[in-house]
């Protein structure tokens, strides 16, 4: 009689187990998808009108600021001489924290105020795909197949669904809506450049370093363009602490998913944020966050990122 044989890929390091990729990533994911509700509180907070543009790049070159020193003292805490910026890394790290940090959020709050939330999680979802393709022109081992798009069409008619309610995505312009996806893509391209750097650097060091220069560029951008933070109590340091906590945590694990995965692995998760951005939301707000559109799009973007990650077994009939 034939042997039916069950066979899977090789057994790998546990950083590179889907199930444990999967993990990380939702967890990365939920702790991004909350600050859709804290970043507007932190505006209540520290009075930031929706037009102040300057002081939102401070705020949020502040944010990142003290994510990077956070990551830092884990880092140094944990290996003191894998955080040192050696010269050969101020170029890479500076560019990654450029793209990934700086240039993202820079475009993301000059556009949002011109975007409806309908279309800015549409936007927000371009993270993957842009990734994805760019992925696939980086790097042979991480090649475009008609799964991953199929996986990437399906997360983001998710999004859409959820968003079939909202206030509308009819018509464009660059100023907001160009300017929203070029954000968007500014992340997909940070996503590659972290993975091409993280060949012989750890990635607490390249996640801490990045934040501080991105972070800090984005401090100097709103200063000089007249933007201010005033702290009216202790809730504002609190919030400013946590959001800073939350993204230094994220990007740090994040780091470490493309350190050990492919690219279009990792970044088909950023079909989450948007959804877990509008839950979070909604449960700041005390709504009802089990809707059939909200429940039916977590699946939609739940079966893409499957679709995109998942092999079936290989059958091997032996006689």
């Amino acid at each position: 009689m034939s042997d039916i044989k069950i066979t899977n890929a090789k057994t790998k390091n546990i950083k590179t187990n889907i199930f444990f990729v999967a993990l990380v990533a939702v967890c990365c994911t939920l702790l991004w998808g909350t600050a859709f509700p804290c970043i507007k509180i932190g505006y209540e907070l520290f009075d930031i009108q929706a037009e102040d543009i300057p002081s939102k790049l401070l705020f949020a070159g502040a944010r990142f600021s003290i994510a990077g020193v956070i990551v830092l003292a884990v880092g140094f805490f944990q290996n003191r001489k894998a955080m040192h910026l050696r010269k050969k890394d101020i170029v890479p790290v500076s560019v990654l924290g450029f793209f990934q940090t700086f240039l993202q959020y820079l475009l993301l709050y000059i556009g949002i105020v011109r975007v409806s939330g309908t279309k800015s999680a549409i936007f927000t979802s371009l993270a993957a795909f842009g990734s994805v393709i760019l992925s696939a022109v980086c790097f042979k081992s991480d090649s475009l197949t008609l799964k991953k798009i199929i996986g990437c069409c399906i997360g983001l008619v998710g999004i859409i669904v959820m968003n079939i309610n909202g206030d509308g995505i009819s018509g464009f312009t660059f100023i907001g809506d160009g300017l929203v996806i070029l954000s968007n893509l500014s992340g997909a391209v940070g996503n590659v450049i972290s993975k091409i750097i993280s060949a012989d650097r750890s990635p607490v060091q390249i996640s801490a370093w990045q934040l501080i220069f991105g972070g800090c560029a984005l401090v100097i951008t709103g200063i000089i363009f007249g933007g201010g933070l005033v702290f009216y109590d202790i809730n504002c340091l609190l919030m400013l602490l946590y959001l800073a906590a939350m993204a230094g945590i994220a990007f740090m694990l994040w780091t470490m998913l493309l350190f050990h995965n492919n690219v279009s692995r990792v970044a088909v998760f950023n079909l989450l944020i948007p959804v877990f951005g509008t839950m979070w939301s909604g449960l700041f707000l005390g709504e009802n966050i089990f809707t059939l559109t909200n429940i039916l799009s977590l699946l939609m973007v739940c079966s893409g990122i499957f679709i995109v990650n998942f092999s079936l077994p290989k059958i091997v009939v032996s006689g």
